[in-house]
Parts: C-alpha cells; structure tokens; sequence
C-alpha cells in the first residue's frame, strides 16, 4: 500500500514540472512572437491562441503546486496568536480544509464545463477549447489530493 501511495505521490507531483515547463514555453513563444513582429516585420498569427492555452495550465498547475508545498494564500496572524494545539486545528479547519472546499467546487464546475468547451475551437489553430478548459478539473483534482495527503499526515 505504502509502495501505490509513493508511486501516486510522484504523479502528483508533475504538477509543478507542468507548471514550470508551460512558463518556460511561454516565455519562447513570446520572445519569437516579439523577435518576428519587430525584426522580421512579420508577426506569427497563432501566438496568441498558444499563449493563453500555456497560460491556462501554468496558472492551474501551479496552483496545484504551491497547494502541495503549502506556499498558497495563509491567514497565519491568527494561528500565531493560539496555543499550538488550537492553531494546529486551525490549520486543518481554515488552511486545509477551506483549499479542499475551494478544490472540490473548482472540480465540480469545471468538469460542468467541459461538454460545452467541446463545441468551440481557436479561430486560427482550430484547438477544442475543451484542451484548454480540461486543466481547471485536472488541477482540482491534485489540489484535493494535496489537501487530503496533507490532513491524513497531519493526524
């Protein structure tokens, strides 16, 4: 059992990997967008569309990383002031659990997203727009994962 959640555990964990390869990508489509537009005269026309795509997943996996390293938004002024067994349920219940509940409603809708992204495409490239919206639940998912690893060490 220890050997599956170890191996799920580093699965997880590409999430910041993802995250990190789509802000590098990022970075070279802009800089060739900027180097073709203002060297060359000619801009390329499907930047945009690969840009926000990039965007996307490097905003939602990213998040799903900082979850895992618990480096997202804190309220820690409240924390500080409890006794360490008061702040360490306030820790589970407002930290944790409120990213969990954040998590689970970001999954719902944005697995009630998906069928409608199905219908639309990118004008240039002719993406689904499905591709784009399908890292909201994905990162979701890894949030809540994160979360509940999170709460069952913390027991």
């Amino acid at each position: 059992m220890k050997r599956a959640l170890s191996w799920i555990d580093r699965i997880m964990r590409l999430d910041e990997v993802l995250a990190s390869v789509a802000l590098f990508a990022i970075f070279l489509v802009a800089i060739s967008n900027i180097f073709m537009r203002y060297i060359f005269n000619t801009p390329l026309a499907w930047t945009e569309e690969v840009l926000q795509l990039l965007m996307v997943w490097a905003t939602f996996l990213g998040a799903s990383a900082l979850v895992r390293r618990n480096e997202h938004v804190l309220i820690g002024m409240l924390s500080e002031k409890l006794p360490t067994a008061l702040a360490r349920w306030n820790d589970r219940l407002f930290n944790v659990g409120m990213v969990l509940i954040a998590a689970i409603v970001l999954g719902y809708w944005g697995f009630q997203l998906l069928p409608y992204s199905n219908f639309r495409s990118t004008p240039m490239l002719q993406i689904p727009y499905m591709w784009i919206h399908v890292a909201i639940p994905i990162s979701a998912v890894v949030m809540a994962y994160h979360c509940l690893m999170r709460l069952a060490r913390d027991t």
